[in-house]
């Protein structure tokens, strides 16, 4: 169910296509078990009375630095939130959301992070979640934009 819904995700969100998403189904499907028995990963699934599933997310312990005020070396990071298309808008998401806020705190952990589509941002706002200035450098990019440059001269 949680690979289902990550290529949901994915696909919702117009990320990559059919094979590249068959092939990141394989690759998730085996990270997420690996995961899940180490202790480091975890999913939480919202079902309706008839034991439907109407969404899920997902909560991975990535390693970070200690730093002053965070000694732990872990961060709670927040993932692959998916509700299916009929039940958007009913509050699923934020349902799955509040357990895994509800989960980290109970740990002792600081803060929970992550990265929000244009669909989930404002689910994770109305929960009290702060935008964060975050930078990434992109090297697929680089390398397209370098060889349109060459094809160009």
């Amino acid at each position: 169910m949680l690979v289902h819904q990550r290529r949901g995700m994915w696909r919702d969100m117009g990320v990559g296509d059919r094979r590249s998403l068959d092939r990141a189904d394989v690759v998730y499907r085996q990270w997420a078990r690996e995961h899940l028995k180490s202790g480091d990963f975890r999913a939480w699934l919202a079902s309706n009375s008839e034991g439907k599933i109407l969404g899920g997310g997902a909560l991975s312990l990535h390693p970070v630095q200690p730093r002053p005020g965070y000694e732990r070396g872990v961060q709670p990071y927040l993932l692959s939130m998916y509700t299916e298309r009929a039940y958007r808008g009913q509050g699923v998401a934020s349902r799955i959301v509040r357990e895994a806020v509800s989960w980290t705190r109970k740990q002792g952990y600081p803060s929970i992070r992550l990265h929000a589509s244009e669909m989930g941002r404002r689910v994770y706002s109305n929960l009290g979640f702060k935008r964060s200035w975050e930078m990434k450098m992109d090297f697929r990019q680089q390398s397209k934009s370098r060889k349109s440059r060459r094809a160009k001269r």
